[in-house]
């Protein structure tokens, strides 16, 4: 699986802040995952497990994240003794048991399913397996200017239209400045 790693400044503090909190301990797994990525963007992600598939957004991070864990979204879930670690592009969860005899086991939440929790994986780096990323294209990381030249010198300068220039542009806001690498915990 491939991801665009978060910062992880002072991500162990945050991790203990949480785990002493709500009094849990994460999975070691995921604590190195946290520790090495603090989550991340993952575009063009997909899992297949136990007969479920989605996409990945990302993985939540701790602190001034663009896709950081909220205290009210953690209080959600840890009275089911789950914690959130990653969402989907249609507001679906992914989750890692934090006790019991399921500890560790990942876990899909389906909101048109009525947030029924299935067990996807027993754990993070089984899930990671289930998981398969495309790279984004270089051509995603083009400037608008490189874009308009190519096709003009293709000859196809009239298909340029402010709609296609808006829609290079936001393509390039979401992957211009993403570094994909291979989850390796």
């Amino acid at each position: 699986m491939l991801i665009s790693r978060f910062e992880n400044y002072d991500v162990e503090n945050e991790i203990s802040k949480v785990e002493s909190h709500y009094s849990f301990v994460f999975p070691q797994q995921y604590k190195d995952f946290l520790l090495k990525y603090n989550g991340g963007f993952t575009p063009k992600t997909k899992f297949k497990a136990n007969g479920i598939s989605s996409d990945i957004k990302g993985f939540y991070g701790f602190g001034t994240v663009e896709l950081s864990i909220k205290r009210e979204f953690i209080e959600e879930w840890i009275p089911n003794k789950l914690f959130p670690i990653a969402c989907d592009s249609f507001g679906n969860y992914i989750l890692i048991s934090i006790a019991g005899d399921k500890y560790g086991n990942i876990f899909f939440s389906d909101h048109e399913q009525g947030m029924k929790n299935s067990l996807v994986a027993n754990d993070l780096s089984s899930f990671f397996c289930t998981c398969e990323s495309d790279k984004i294209p270089d051509s995603a990381q083009r400037s608008i200017e490189k874009r308009r030249d190519a096709l003009i010198a293709e000859g196809k300068g009239s298909v340029i239209t402010p709609a296609l220039v808006e829609m290079w542009q936001n393509e390039i806001d979401k992957y211009g400045n993403m570094i994909q690498e291979e989850v390796i915990i």
